[in-house]
């Protein structure tokens, strides 16, 4: 395990000197004016050992992507997260931050990120302009967002969104075949009937490749931090119950990179639990990571859903995976 453990290593090293080639003297990183996009490389900078780097991206971050009320909002464009996801930067970001002991990004960062949560179900509002009973809330970025409050050591509104996904996973009703992934808080119910050119926005099938397959993966990865937090076991229940789901869905998963979160789940069960079937998931994982890895260190996204990548795609979706592979490395180098 120690060789396979540093082959990963190896990985995200070179997928970091990838990266590293794009930031700019001021701190940005790649095509700034384009998107939103570099909301996650301060938390890889830091899981990589590039403390100069992070700070500089936080320092420019400060300066020109963060309100005084602690918003991740500036100068480059929200683009989607306008419309669905909309907390799912600031809560990635908050990791970055946490992990490089900027408080001053922290503390008000928290104090808007708990802004987006519905104190009555838990779960996170898709949207800032629709932060009411109308609005959709959704499992991945309830997901990060509990993730990030039990990092900050918000045990309540980490468990509140763990009562969000018991709620969610207790409505579905056919686990075994699909997830639906959206709950709307008024009608106290899933959101089942969509257009079919939107179905993958709302439900994960088993059966198809191109859907959002990244969902159990990341809610199993926040429901077994919130048992390592709490001791709780009804959420290392819960959380197997979710990346069962993830490991039973059929081989046409991995011709999708939405894939990755899998193993985020299945790594954070083996530290749990120690059982065998998590930790050769996770490396099954892992060594599905290195055989989509470019020669130059990058990765890119399913050419279905993004045939003509920018610099921009592949800087976000290289920090997400150097991100997955490092913490896939920690998880089986428990052994």
């Amino acid at each position: 395990m120690e060789n396979r453990v540093a082959i990963y290593q190896d990985a995200c090293r070179r997928g970091m000197d990838w990266m590293l080639q794009y930031v700019r003297e001021d701190g940005a990183i790649g095509p700034v004016e384009e998107r939103l996009f570099y909301y996650r490389v301060p938390w890889v900078f830091a899981l990589m050992g590039e403390q100069e780097a992070a700070f500089r991206k936080l320092d420019w971050i400060k300066q020109h992507m963060f309100t005084s009320g602690g918003a991740f909002e500036g100068v480059s464009p929200q683009k989607i997260y306008t419309e669905r996801y909309g907390s799912y930067p600031l809560a990635c970001l908050i990791v970055g931050a946490l992990l490089n002991q900027r408080l001053d990004l922290v503390y008000p960062g928290v104090r808007a990120l708990k802004g987006w949560q519905d104190n009555q179900t838990g779960g996170v509002f898709n949207c800032r302009s629709d932060q009411d009973a109308t609005g959709e809330q959704e499992l991945f970025p309830t997901a990060q967002f509990g993730m990030t409050m039990l990092m900050a050591g918000q045990i309540e509104a980490a468990i509140k969104a763990g009562a969000w996904m018991d709620r969610l996973w207790a409505l579905q009703p056919d686990p075994d075949h699909r997830l639906y992934h959206v709950y709307c808080s008024q009608q106290q119910r899933l959101v089942i009937d969509v257009a079919e050119e939107n179905e993958p926005l709302y439900i994960t099938r088993k059966d198809h490749p191109w859907q959002h397959h990244f969902n159990g993966g990341i809610a199993a990865a926040f429901l077994t931090n919130l048992y390592l937090g709490s001791s709780d076991r009804k959420w290392l229940d819960l959380a197997r119950q979710y990346q069962s789901f993830s490991m039973t869905t059929d081989a046409c998963q991995f011709e999708s990179m939405q894939t990755c979160k899998s193993g985020w789940g299945s790594g954070l069960l083996y530290v749990a639990t120690r059982e065998t079937a998590y930790r050769d998931w996770t490396r099954r994982i892992g060594d599905w990571f290195l055989s989509h890895q470019y020669p130059d260190g990058h990765w890119e996204n399913t050419p279905y859903w993004n045939p003509n990548p920018t610099i921009s795609d592949n800087i976000e979706i290289t920090t997400e995976f150097i991100m997955h592979l490092s913490h896939i490395s920690m998880y089986l180098s428990v052994e």
